[in-house]
């Protein structure tokens, strides 16, 4: 576990726990197990897992993570705002990284362990050393296509 990173619930909508751990190859080779989460996930009220690390290989990238969210359907999520967002938040509000008390911009890495690699990018809006506003952008990548057929 990282030191001073609290395992906590954070929020910006919908709520994820947030697991700091030390290593990105401790990130990548994680083996969750899924039912285990889902009944938790019914007993805290909060569906999704966000294990990261701050520890980046890559000079552009802050935070490496995972985002399981089985309760949901969602064994892993290859790449998620929904959980990098209140990522931007907690880290801010806990005062863990340097910011200018006006604006903190991060990238994020998922989807590596599963072959499905994507970057996200976090804006956190800070008002009075706390976070008001999370913007979160990124590039789509289509990875199937359906048509849905209605009968008159």
């Amino acid at each position: 576990m990282l030191e001073n990173y609290e395992i906590q619930i954070a929020s910006t909508g919908h709520s994820k726990v947030m697991v700091g751990i030390k290593s990105i190859e401790t990130l990548n080779t994680l083996q969750p197990d899924y039912n285990a989460l889902s009944k938790l996930s019914k007993i805290i009220k909060c569906n999704g897992y966000y294990v990261f690390t701050v520890n980046s290989q890559d000079s552009d990238i802050l935070i490496n993570g995972r985002m399981f969210a089985p309760a949901v359907g969602i064994n892993e999520d290859p790449v998620t705002g929904n959980a990098n967002g209140p990522l931007g938040a907690y880290l801010v509000q806990y005062n863990l990284v340097k910011h200018n008390n006006s604006i903190f911009k991060f990238k994020a890495k998922q989807g590596e362990a599963i072959k499905r690699l994507g970057i996200i990018e976090v804006e956190v809006k800070i008002e009075d050393k706390k976070p008001t506003e999370v913007k979160i952008s990124g590039n789509a990548v289509i990875i199937f296509k359906a048509e849905l057929l209605l009968n008159d």
